[in-house]
């Protein structure tokens, strides 16, 4: 229930946590909206919000500009906030075209951070080449991989990690 989560939202950020990640993607659109009520009456200023837009559902991506943004209002809205911390462009792997997703997706997320939606703007997929393509052509504060960084797997350091400490990601 939205009882729950408030509770669950509160007693982490009361036990230290500070960072709360979602995307409208989660759920549909309903993780964002329950978190945007759990921070409701003050805990809102107690915690960064990051959260991704271009993917819509399993399999319903729009990377262009216009449903970007779209995106990103609807997800300020289930928030109840005018601005998160860090926006990604979510999954980009799944894209048609990837240099339409470095350039055109790219700018708009420009664009959003200029306009005080978003403090960081970067990206997310699984596959670390493509994540390292756009950390070598994106200006990007913020990248998420997953499953590439535990005891059988430390390809996210060797790989991923030289390239985004030389480009300041």
């Amino acid at each position: 229930s939205a009882a729950e989560v408030a509770e669950c939202v509160h007693a982490a950020i009361d036990a230290g946590v500070n960072l709360m990640d979602t995307a409208a993607y989660y759920g549909k659109g309903v993780a964002e909206d329950l978190l945007g009520r759990a921070l409701e009456g003050g805990w809102r200023e107690k915690v960064s919000i990051c959260t991704k837009a271009c993917r819509l559902d399993s399999a319903v991506f729009d990377f262009t500009p216009d449903g970007t943004r779209k995106c990103v209002e609807a997800s300020l809205k289930r928030l109840r906030t005018d601005r998160v911390e860090i926006l990604l462009a979510h999954d980009i792997e799944f894209a048609d075209d990837y240099e339409y997703v470095f350039n055109e997706t790219y700018h708009v997320l420009q664009q959003l951070k200029k306009e005080g939606k978003t403090r960081y703007i970067g990206m997310s997929c699984y596959p670390l080449g493509l994540l390292k393509q756009a950390i070598e052509r994106c200006e990007l504060d913020v990248v998420i991989s997953y499953a590439h960084c535990n005891l059988f797997n430390t390809r996210l350091l060797t790989e991923l990690m030289p390239v985004a400490e030389a480009r300041g990601t």
